[in-house]
């Protein structure tokens, strides 16, 4: 269990209150905002990460709307213009016209869809295992949960989080439901049509590939080379939609940080170095 320093709060974003966790201090560098994966439930698997990268600048891991110790949204609004209002909500509060915007996995298909939207606010973009064809901004299928699990390790297995991740951990991502243990999620958490009379989307988002390309700031892409998000063929796709993309190898899973987080760590600090 993590014990690493830091501040925690809330900022309300729309109509959820969103949860934070608050690194280091005021310093000439870029500061760094880590949005974690949909199947990774909150910002505490990165509290160490972070913790690592905020010797020299500020960063903040958060829980996205829906998850965590953040609030789920009452209209069900977990749209692209939502999920990317929450990241601008962030820089606002902490009063910074840009950072580098490091995801993972879903997280990684929102730091790319701000980084090619939102270029003013974008130093850097650091993609972590996420692929634009795997679980790009627009969609993440397979992730439906069923009406309970039976018990933590069900839980675990049912993740694409390393499977060696300790029980107890399990236990802090998951509530005890009438049917079993679920998730710290609402279900509705990849909702992209709120319940709100007349809405539409500012945002829309087809292709994945097209916003990876679109990118203008500096990218870190990271690829866990026992996962099955960057294939070869996936993998020479990026380098060409993005030729001045930096791509390291790190030899894990999907679950960088929790399988590889000192090599996650040297793979960051190096690119913000450069």
């Amino acid at each position: 269990m993590s014990t690493a320093a830091h501040r925690t709060g809330t900022i309300r974003s729309g109509d959820v209150d969103l949860f934070y966790r608050h690194f280091g201090q005021p310093a000439d560098a870029t500061p760094v905002i880590i949005i974690h994966g949909a199947n990774y439930y909150d910002s505490f698997d990165w509290i160490d990460v972070a913790d690592a990268l905020s010797r020299d600048r500020e960063v903040v891991a958060y829980d996205q709307r829906g998850f965590g110790e953040s609030s789920w949204s009452p209209s069900r609004d977990y749209s692209l213009d939502a999920v990317i209002g929450d990241i601008t909500a962030l820089l606002d509060h902490f009063g910074w016209s840009q950072a580098v915007i490091m995801g993972h996995s879903m997280g990684g298909g929102q730091a790319l869809l701000f980084g090619a939207r939102l270029p003013q606010r974008t130093a850097s973009v650091v993609l972590v295992d996420h692929c634009p064809s795997a679980g790009g901004p627009a969609a993440v299928p397979g992730l439906a949960a069923p009406a309970g699990f039976p018990d933590l390790k069900a839980a675990l297995a049912a993740t694409s989080r390393d499977q060696r991740t300790p029980l107890s951990r399990v236990e802090g991502f998951t509530r005890k439901a009438e049917g079993g243990l679920l998730f710290k999620r609402d279900p509705s958490f990849n909702n992209k049509k709120p319940d709100i009379a007349g809405w539409t989307p500012k945002l829309t988002s087809t292709d994945a590939w097209a916003e990876l390309a679109a990118v203008k700031a500096p990218m870190l892409v990271i690829r866990g080379t026992q996962s099955d998000r960057f294939n070869d063929e996936r993998i020479a796709r990026a380098q060409r939609e993005q030729p001045n993309a930096k791509v390291v190898n790190i030899d894990c899973g999907h679950d960088v940080a929790g399988a590889a987080p000192d090599a996650l760590i040297a793979a960051v600090r190096g690119f913000l170095k450069a």
